[in-house]
């Protein structure tokens, strides 16, 4: 079983050639600490979503060779390790959703340095063991339908649908940016955490403990609000994003479901893929990448 997300280990000769594509200079195995870490997989997290066994593969190629730094502080003096070889390995556990579960590890390895000493004895003593990946994916399905998760399909998450669990599918993963020791994990065996300000647990398959869940339904209408605003660019509808958003924030859930489903309609009338050209530079960066940039 597969139970913690970093593991030591000695690094072999073939390792060290590896290794050595990266470096610069052939760096001789007494300067290194190696170790392996599980980056994330496909079971359900605490965000309801859900890596397919087909992005693993196709993230597996993306992160090799791509920097490790410290709480996704993006800084050059955060860099301190680089993955130098990755696989998706079956494990002997199902998912949430009952299927065969897999992750993908990598092989890391990092300098050791006065720099490196502290955080290498934390992970001998098994103190920092978590990691998270950010990446880029084309795709939220939702596991019901197969539709583009916007909303407006009606399907919440977390629910069961005739036997059926609503969960997010992330597929096509287009790029893997970095991958940064953290805190707290979202997935238990993963490793996985998403840098969201509300989530929920799910802990069983129950709607009637789902709905009365109250972080659940606060996570819910936030989505809501935010998929609402996003169309309501996309159709031009308001340009003043503060006034709009003012008016979001009082609406009921009921409410916000009206608008998501009328701006959903509104936009494949159009027939089109919208432009961004309509919109202020302010509200342009408000909506670059915001479907599609994760931290997972």
């Amino acid at each position: 079983m597969l139970t913690n997300s970093l593991t030591p280990i000695e690094a072999t000769e073939k390792d060290i050639s590896k290794i050595n594509t990266y470096t610069r200079r052939d760096i001789k195995p007494e300067e290194l600490y190696t170790f392996s870490v599980i980056l994330c997989g496909n079971d359900i997290d605490r965000d309801c979503e859900a890596f397919t066994k087909e992005s693993l593969f196709k993230m597996a190629n993306m992160f090799q060779g791509k920097t490790g730094i410290l709480d996704h502080d993006a800084s050059s003096k955060n860099q301190i390790a680089r993955i130098y070889k990755t696989s998706v390995v079956k494990t002997d556990e199902k998912t949430l959703y009952g299927e065969d579960k897999y992750v993908l590890k990598a092989w890391a390895y990092m300098v050791k340095s006065p720099n490196t000493n502290d955080l290498i004895l934390k992970i001998d003593a098994g103190i920092v063991k978590e990691v998270s990946v950010s990446c880029r994916i084309e795709k939220k399905v939702c596991s019901i339908c197969g539709n583009q998760y916007n909303g407006s399909c009606n399907h919440i998450l977390g629910t069961k649908y005739d036997d059926r669990f609503c969960y997010i599918k992330l597929e096509n993963p287009t790029d893997a940016y970095e991958w940064s020791f953290v805190a707290v994990p979202a997935q238990k065996e993963a490793g996985v955490t998403k840098r969201v300000k509300k989530y929920y647990k799910i802990s069983d398959y129950n709607v009637s403990e789902f709905q009365k869940n109250t972080k659940a339904l606060e996570y819910y209408k936030n989505r809501l609000k935010s998929n609402v605003i996003k169309l309501s660019y996309l159709n031009n509808f308001m340009t003043e994003s503060t006034c709009f958003k003012d008016i979001i924030e009082k609406l009921t859930i009921k409410e916000l479901e009206s608008f998501l489903h009328y701006f959903s309609n509104k936009l494949k009338e159009k027939d089109f893929s919208p432009s961004l050209a309509s919109l202020s530079s302010k509200e342009k960066n408000m909506l670059k990448n915001k479907d599609l940039d994760f931290v997972i």
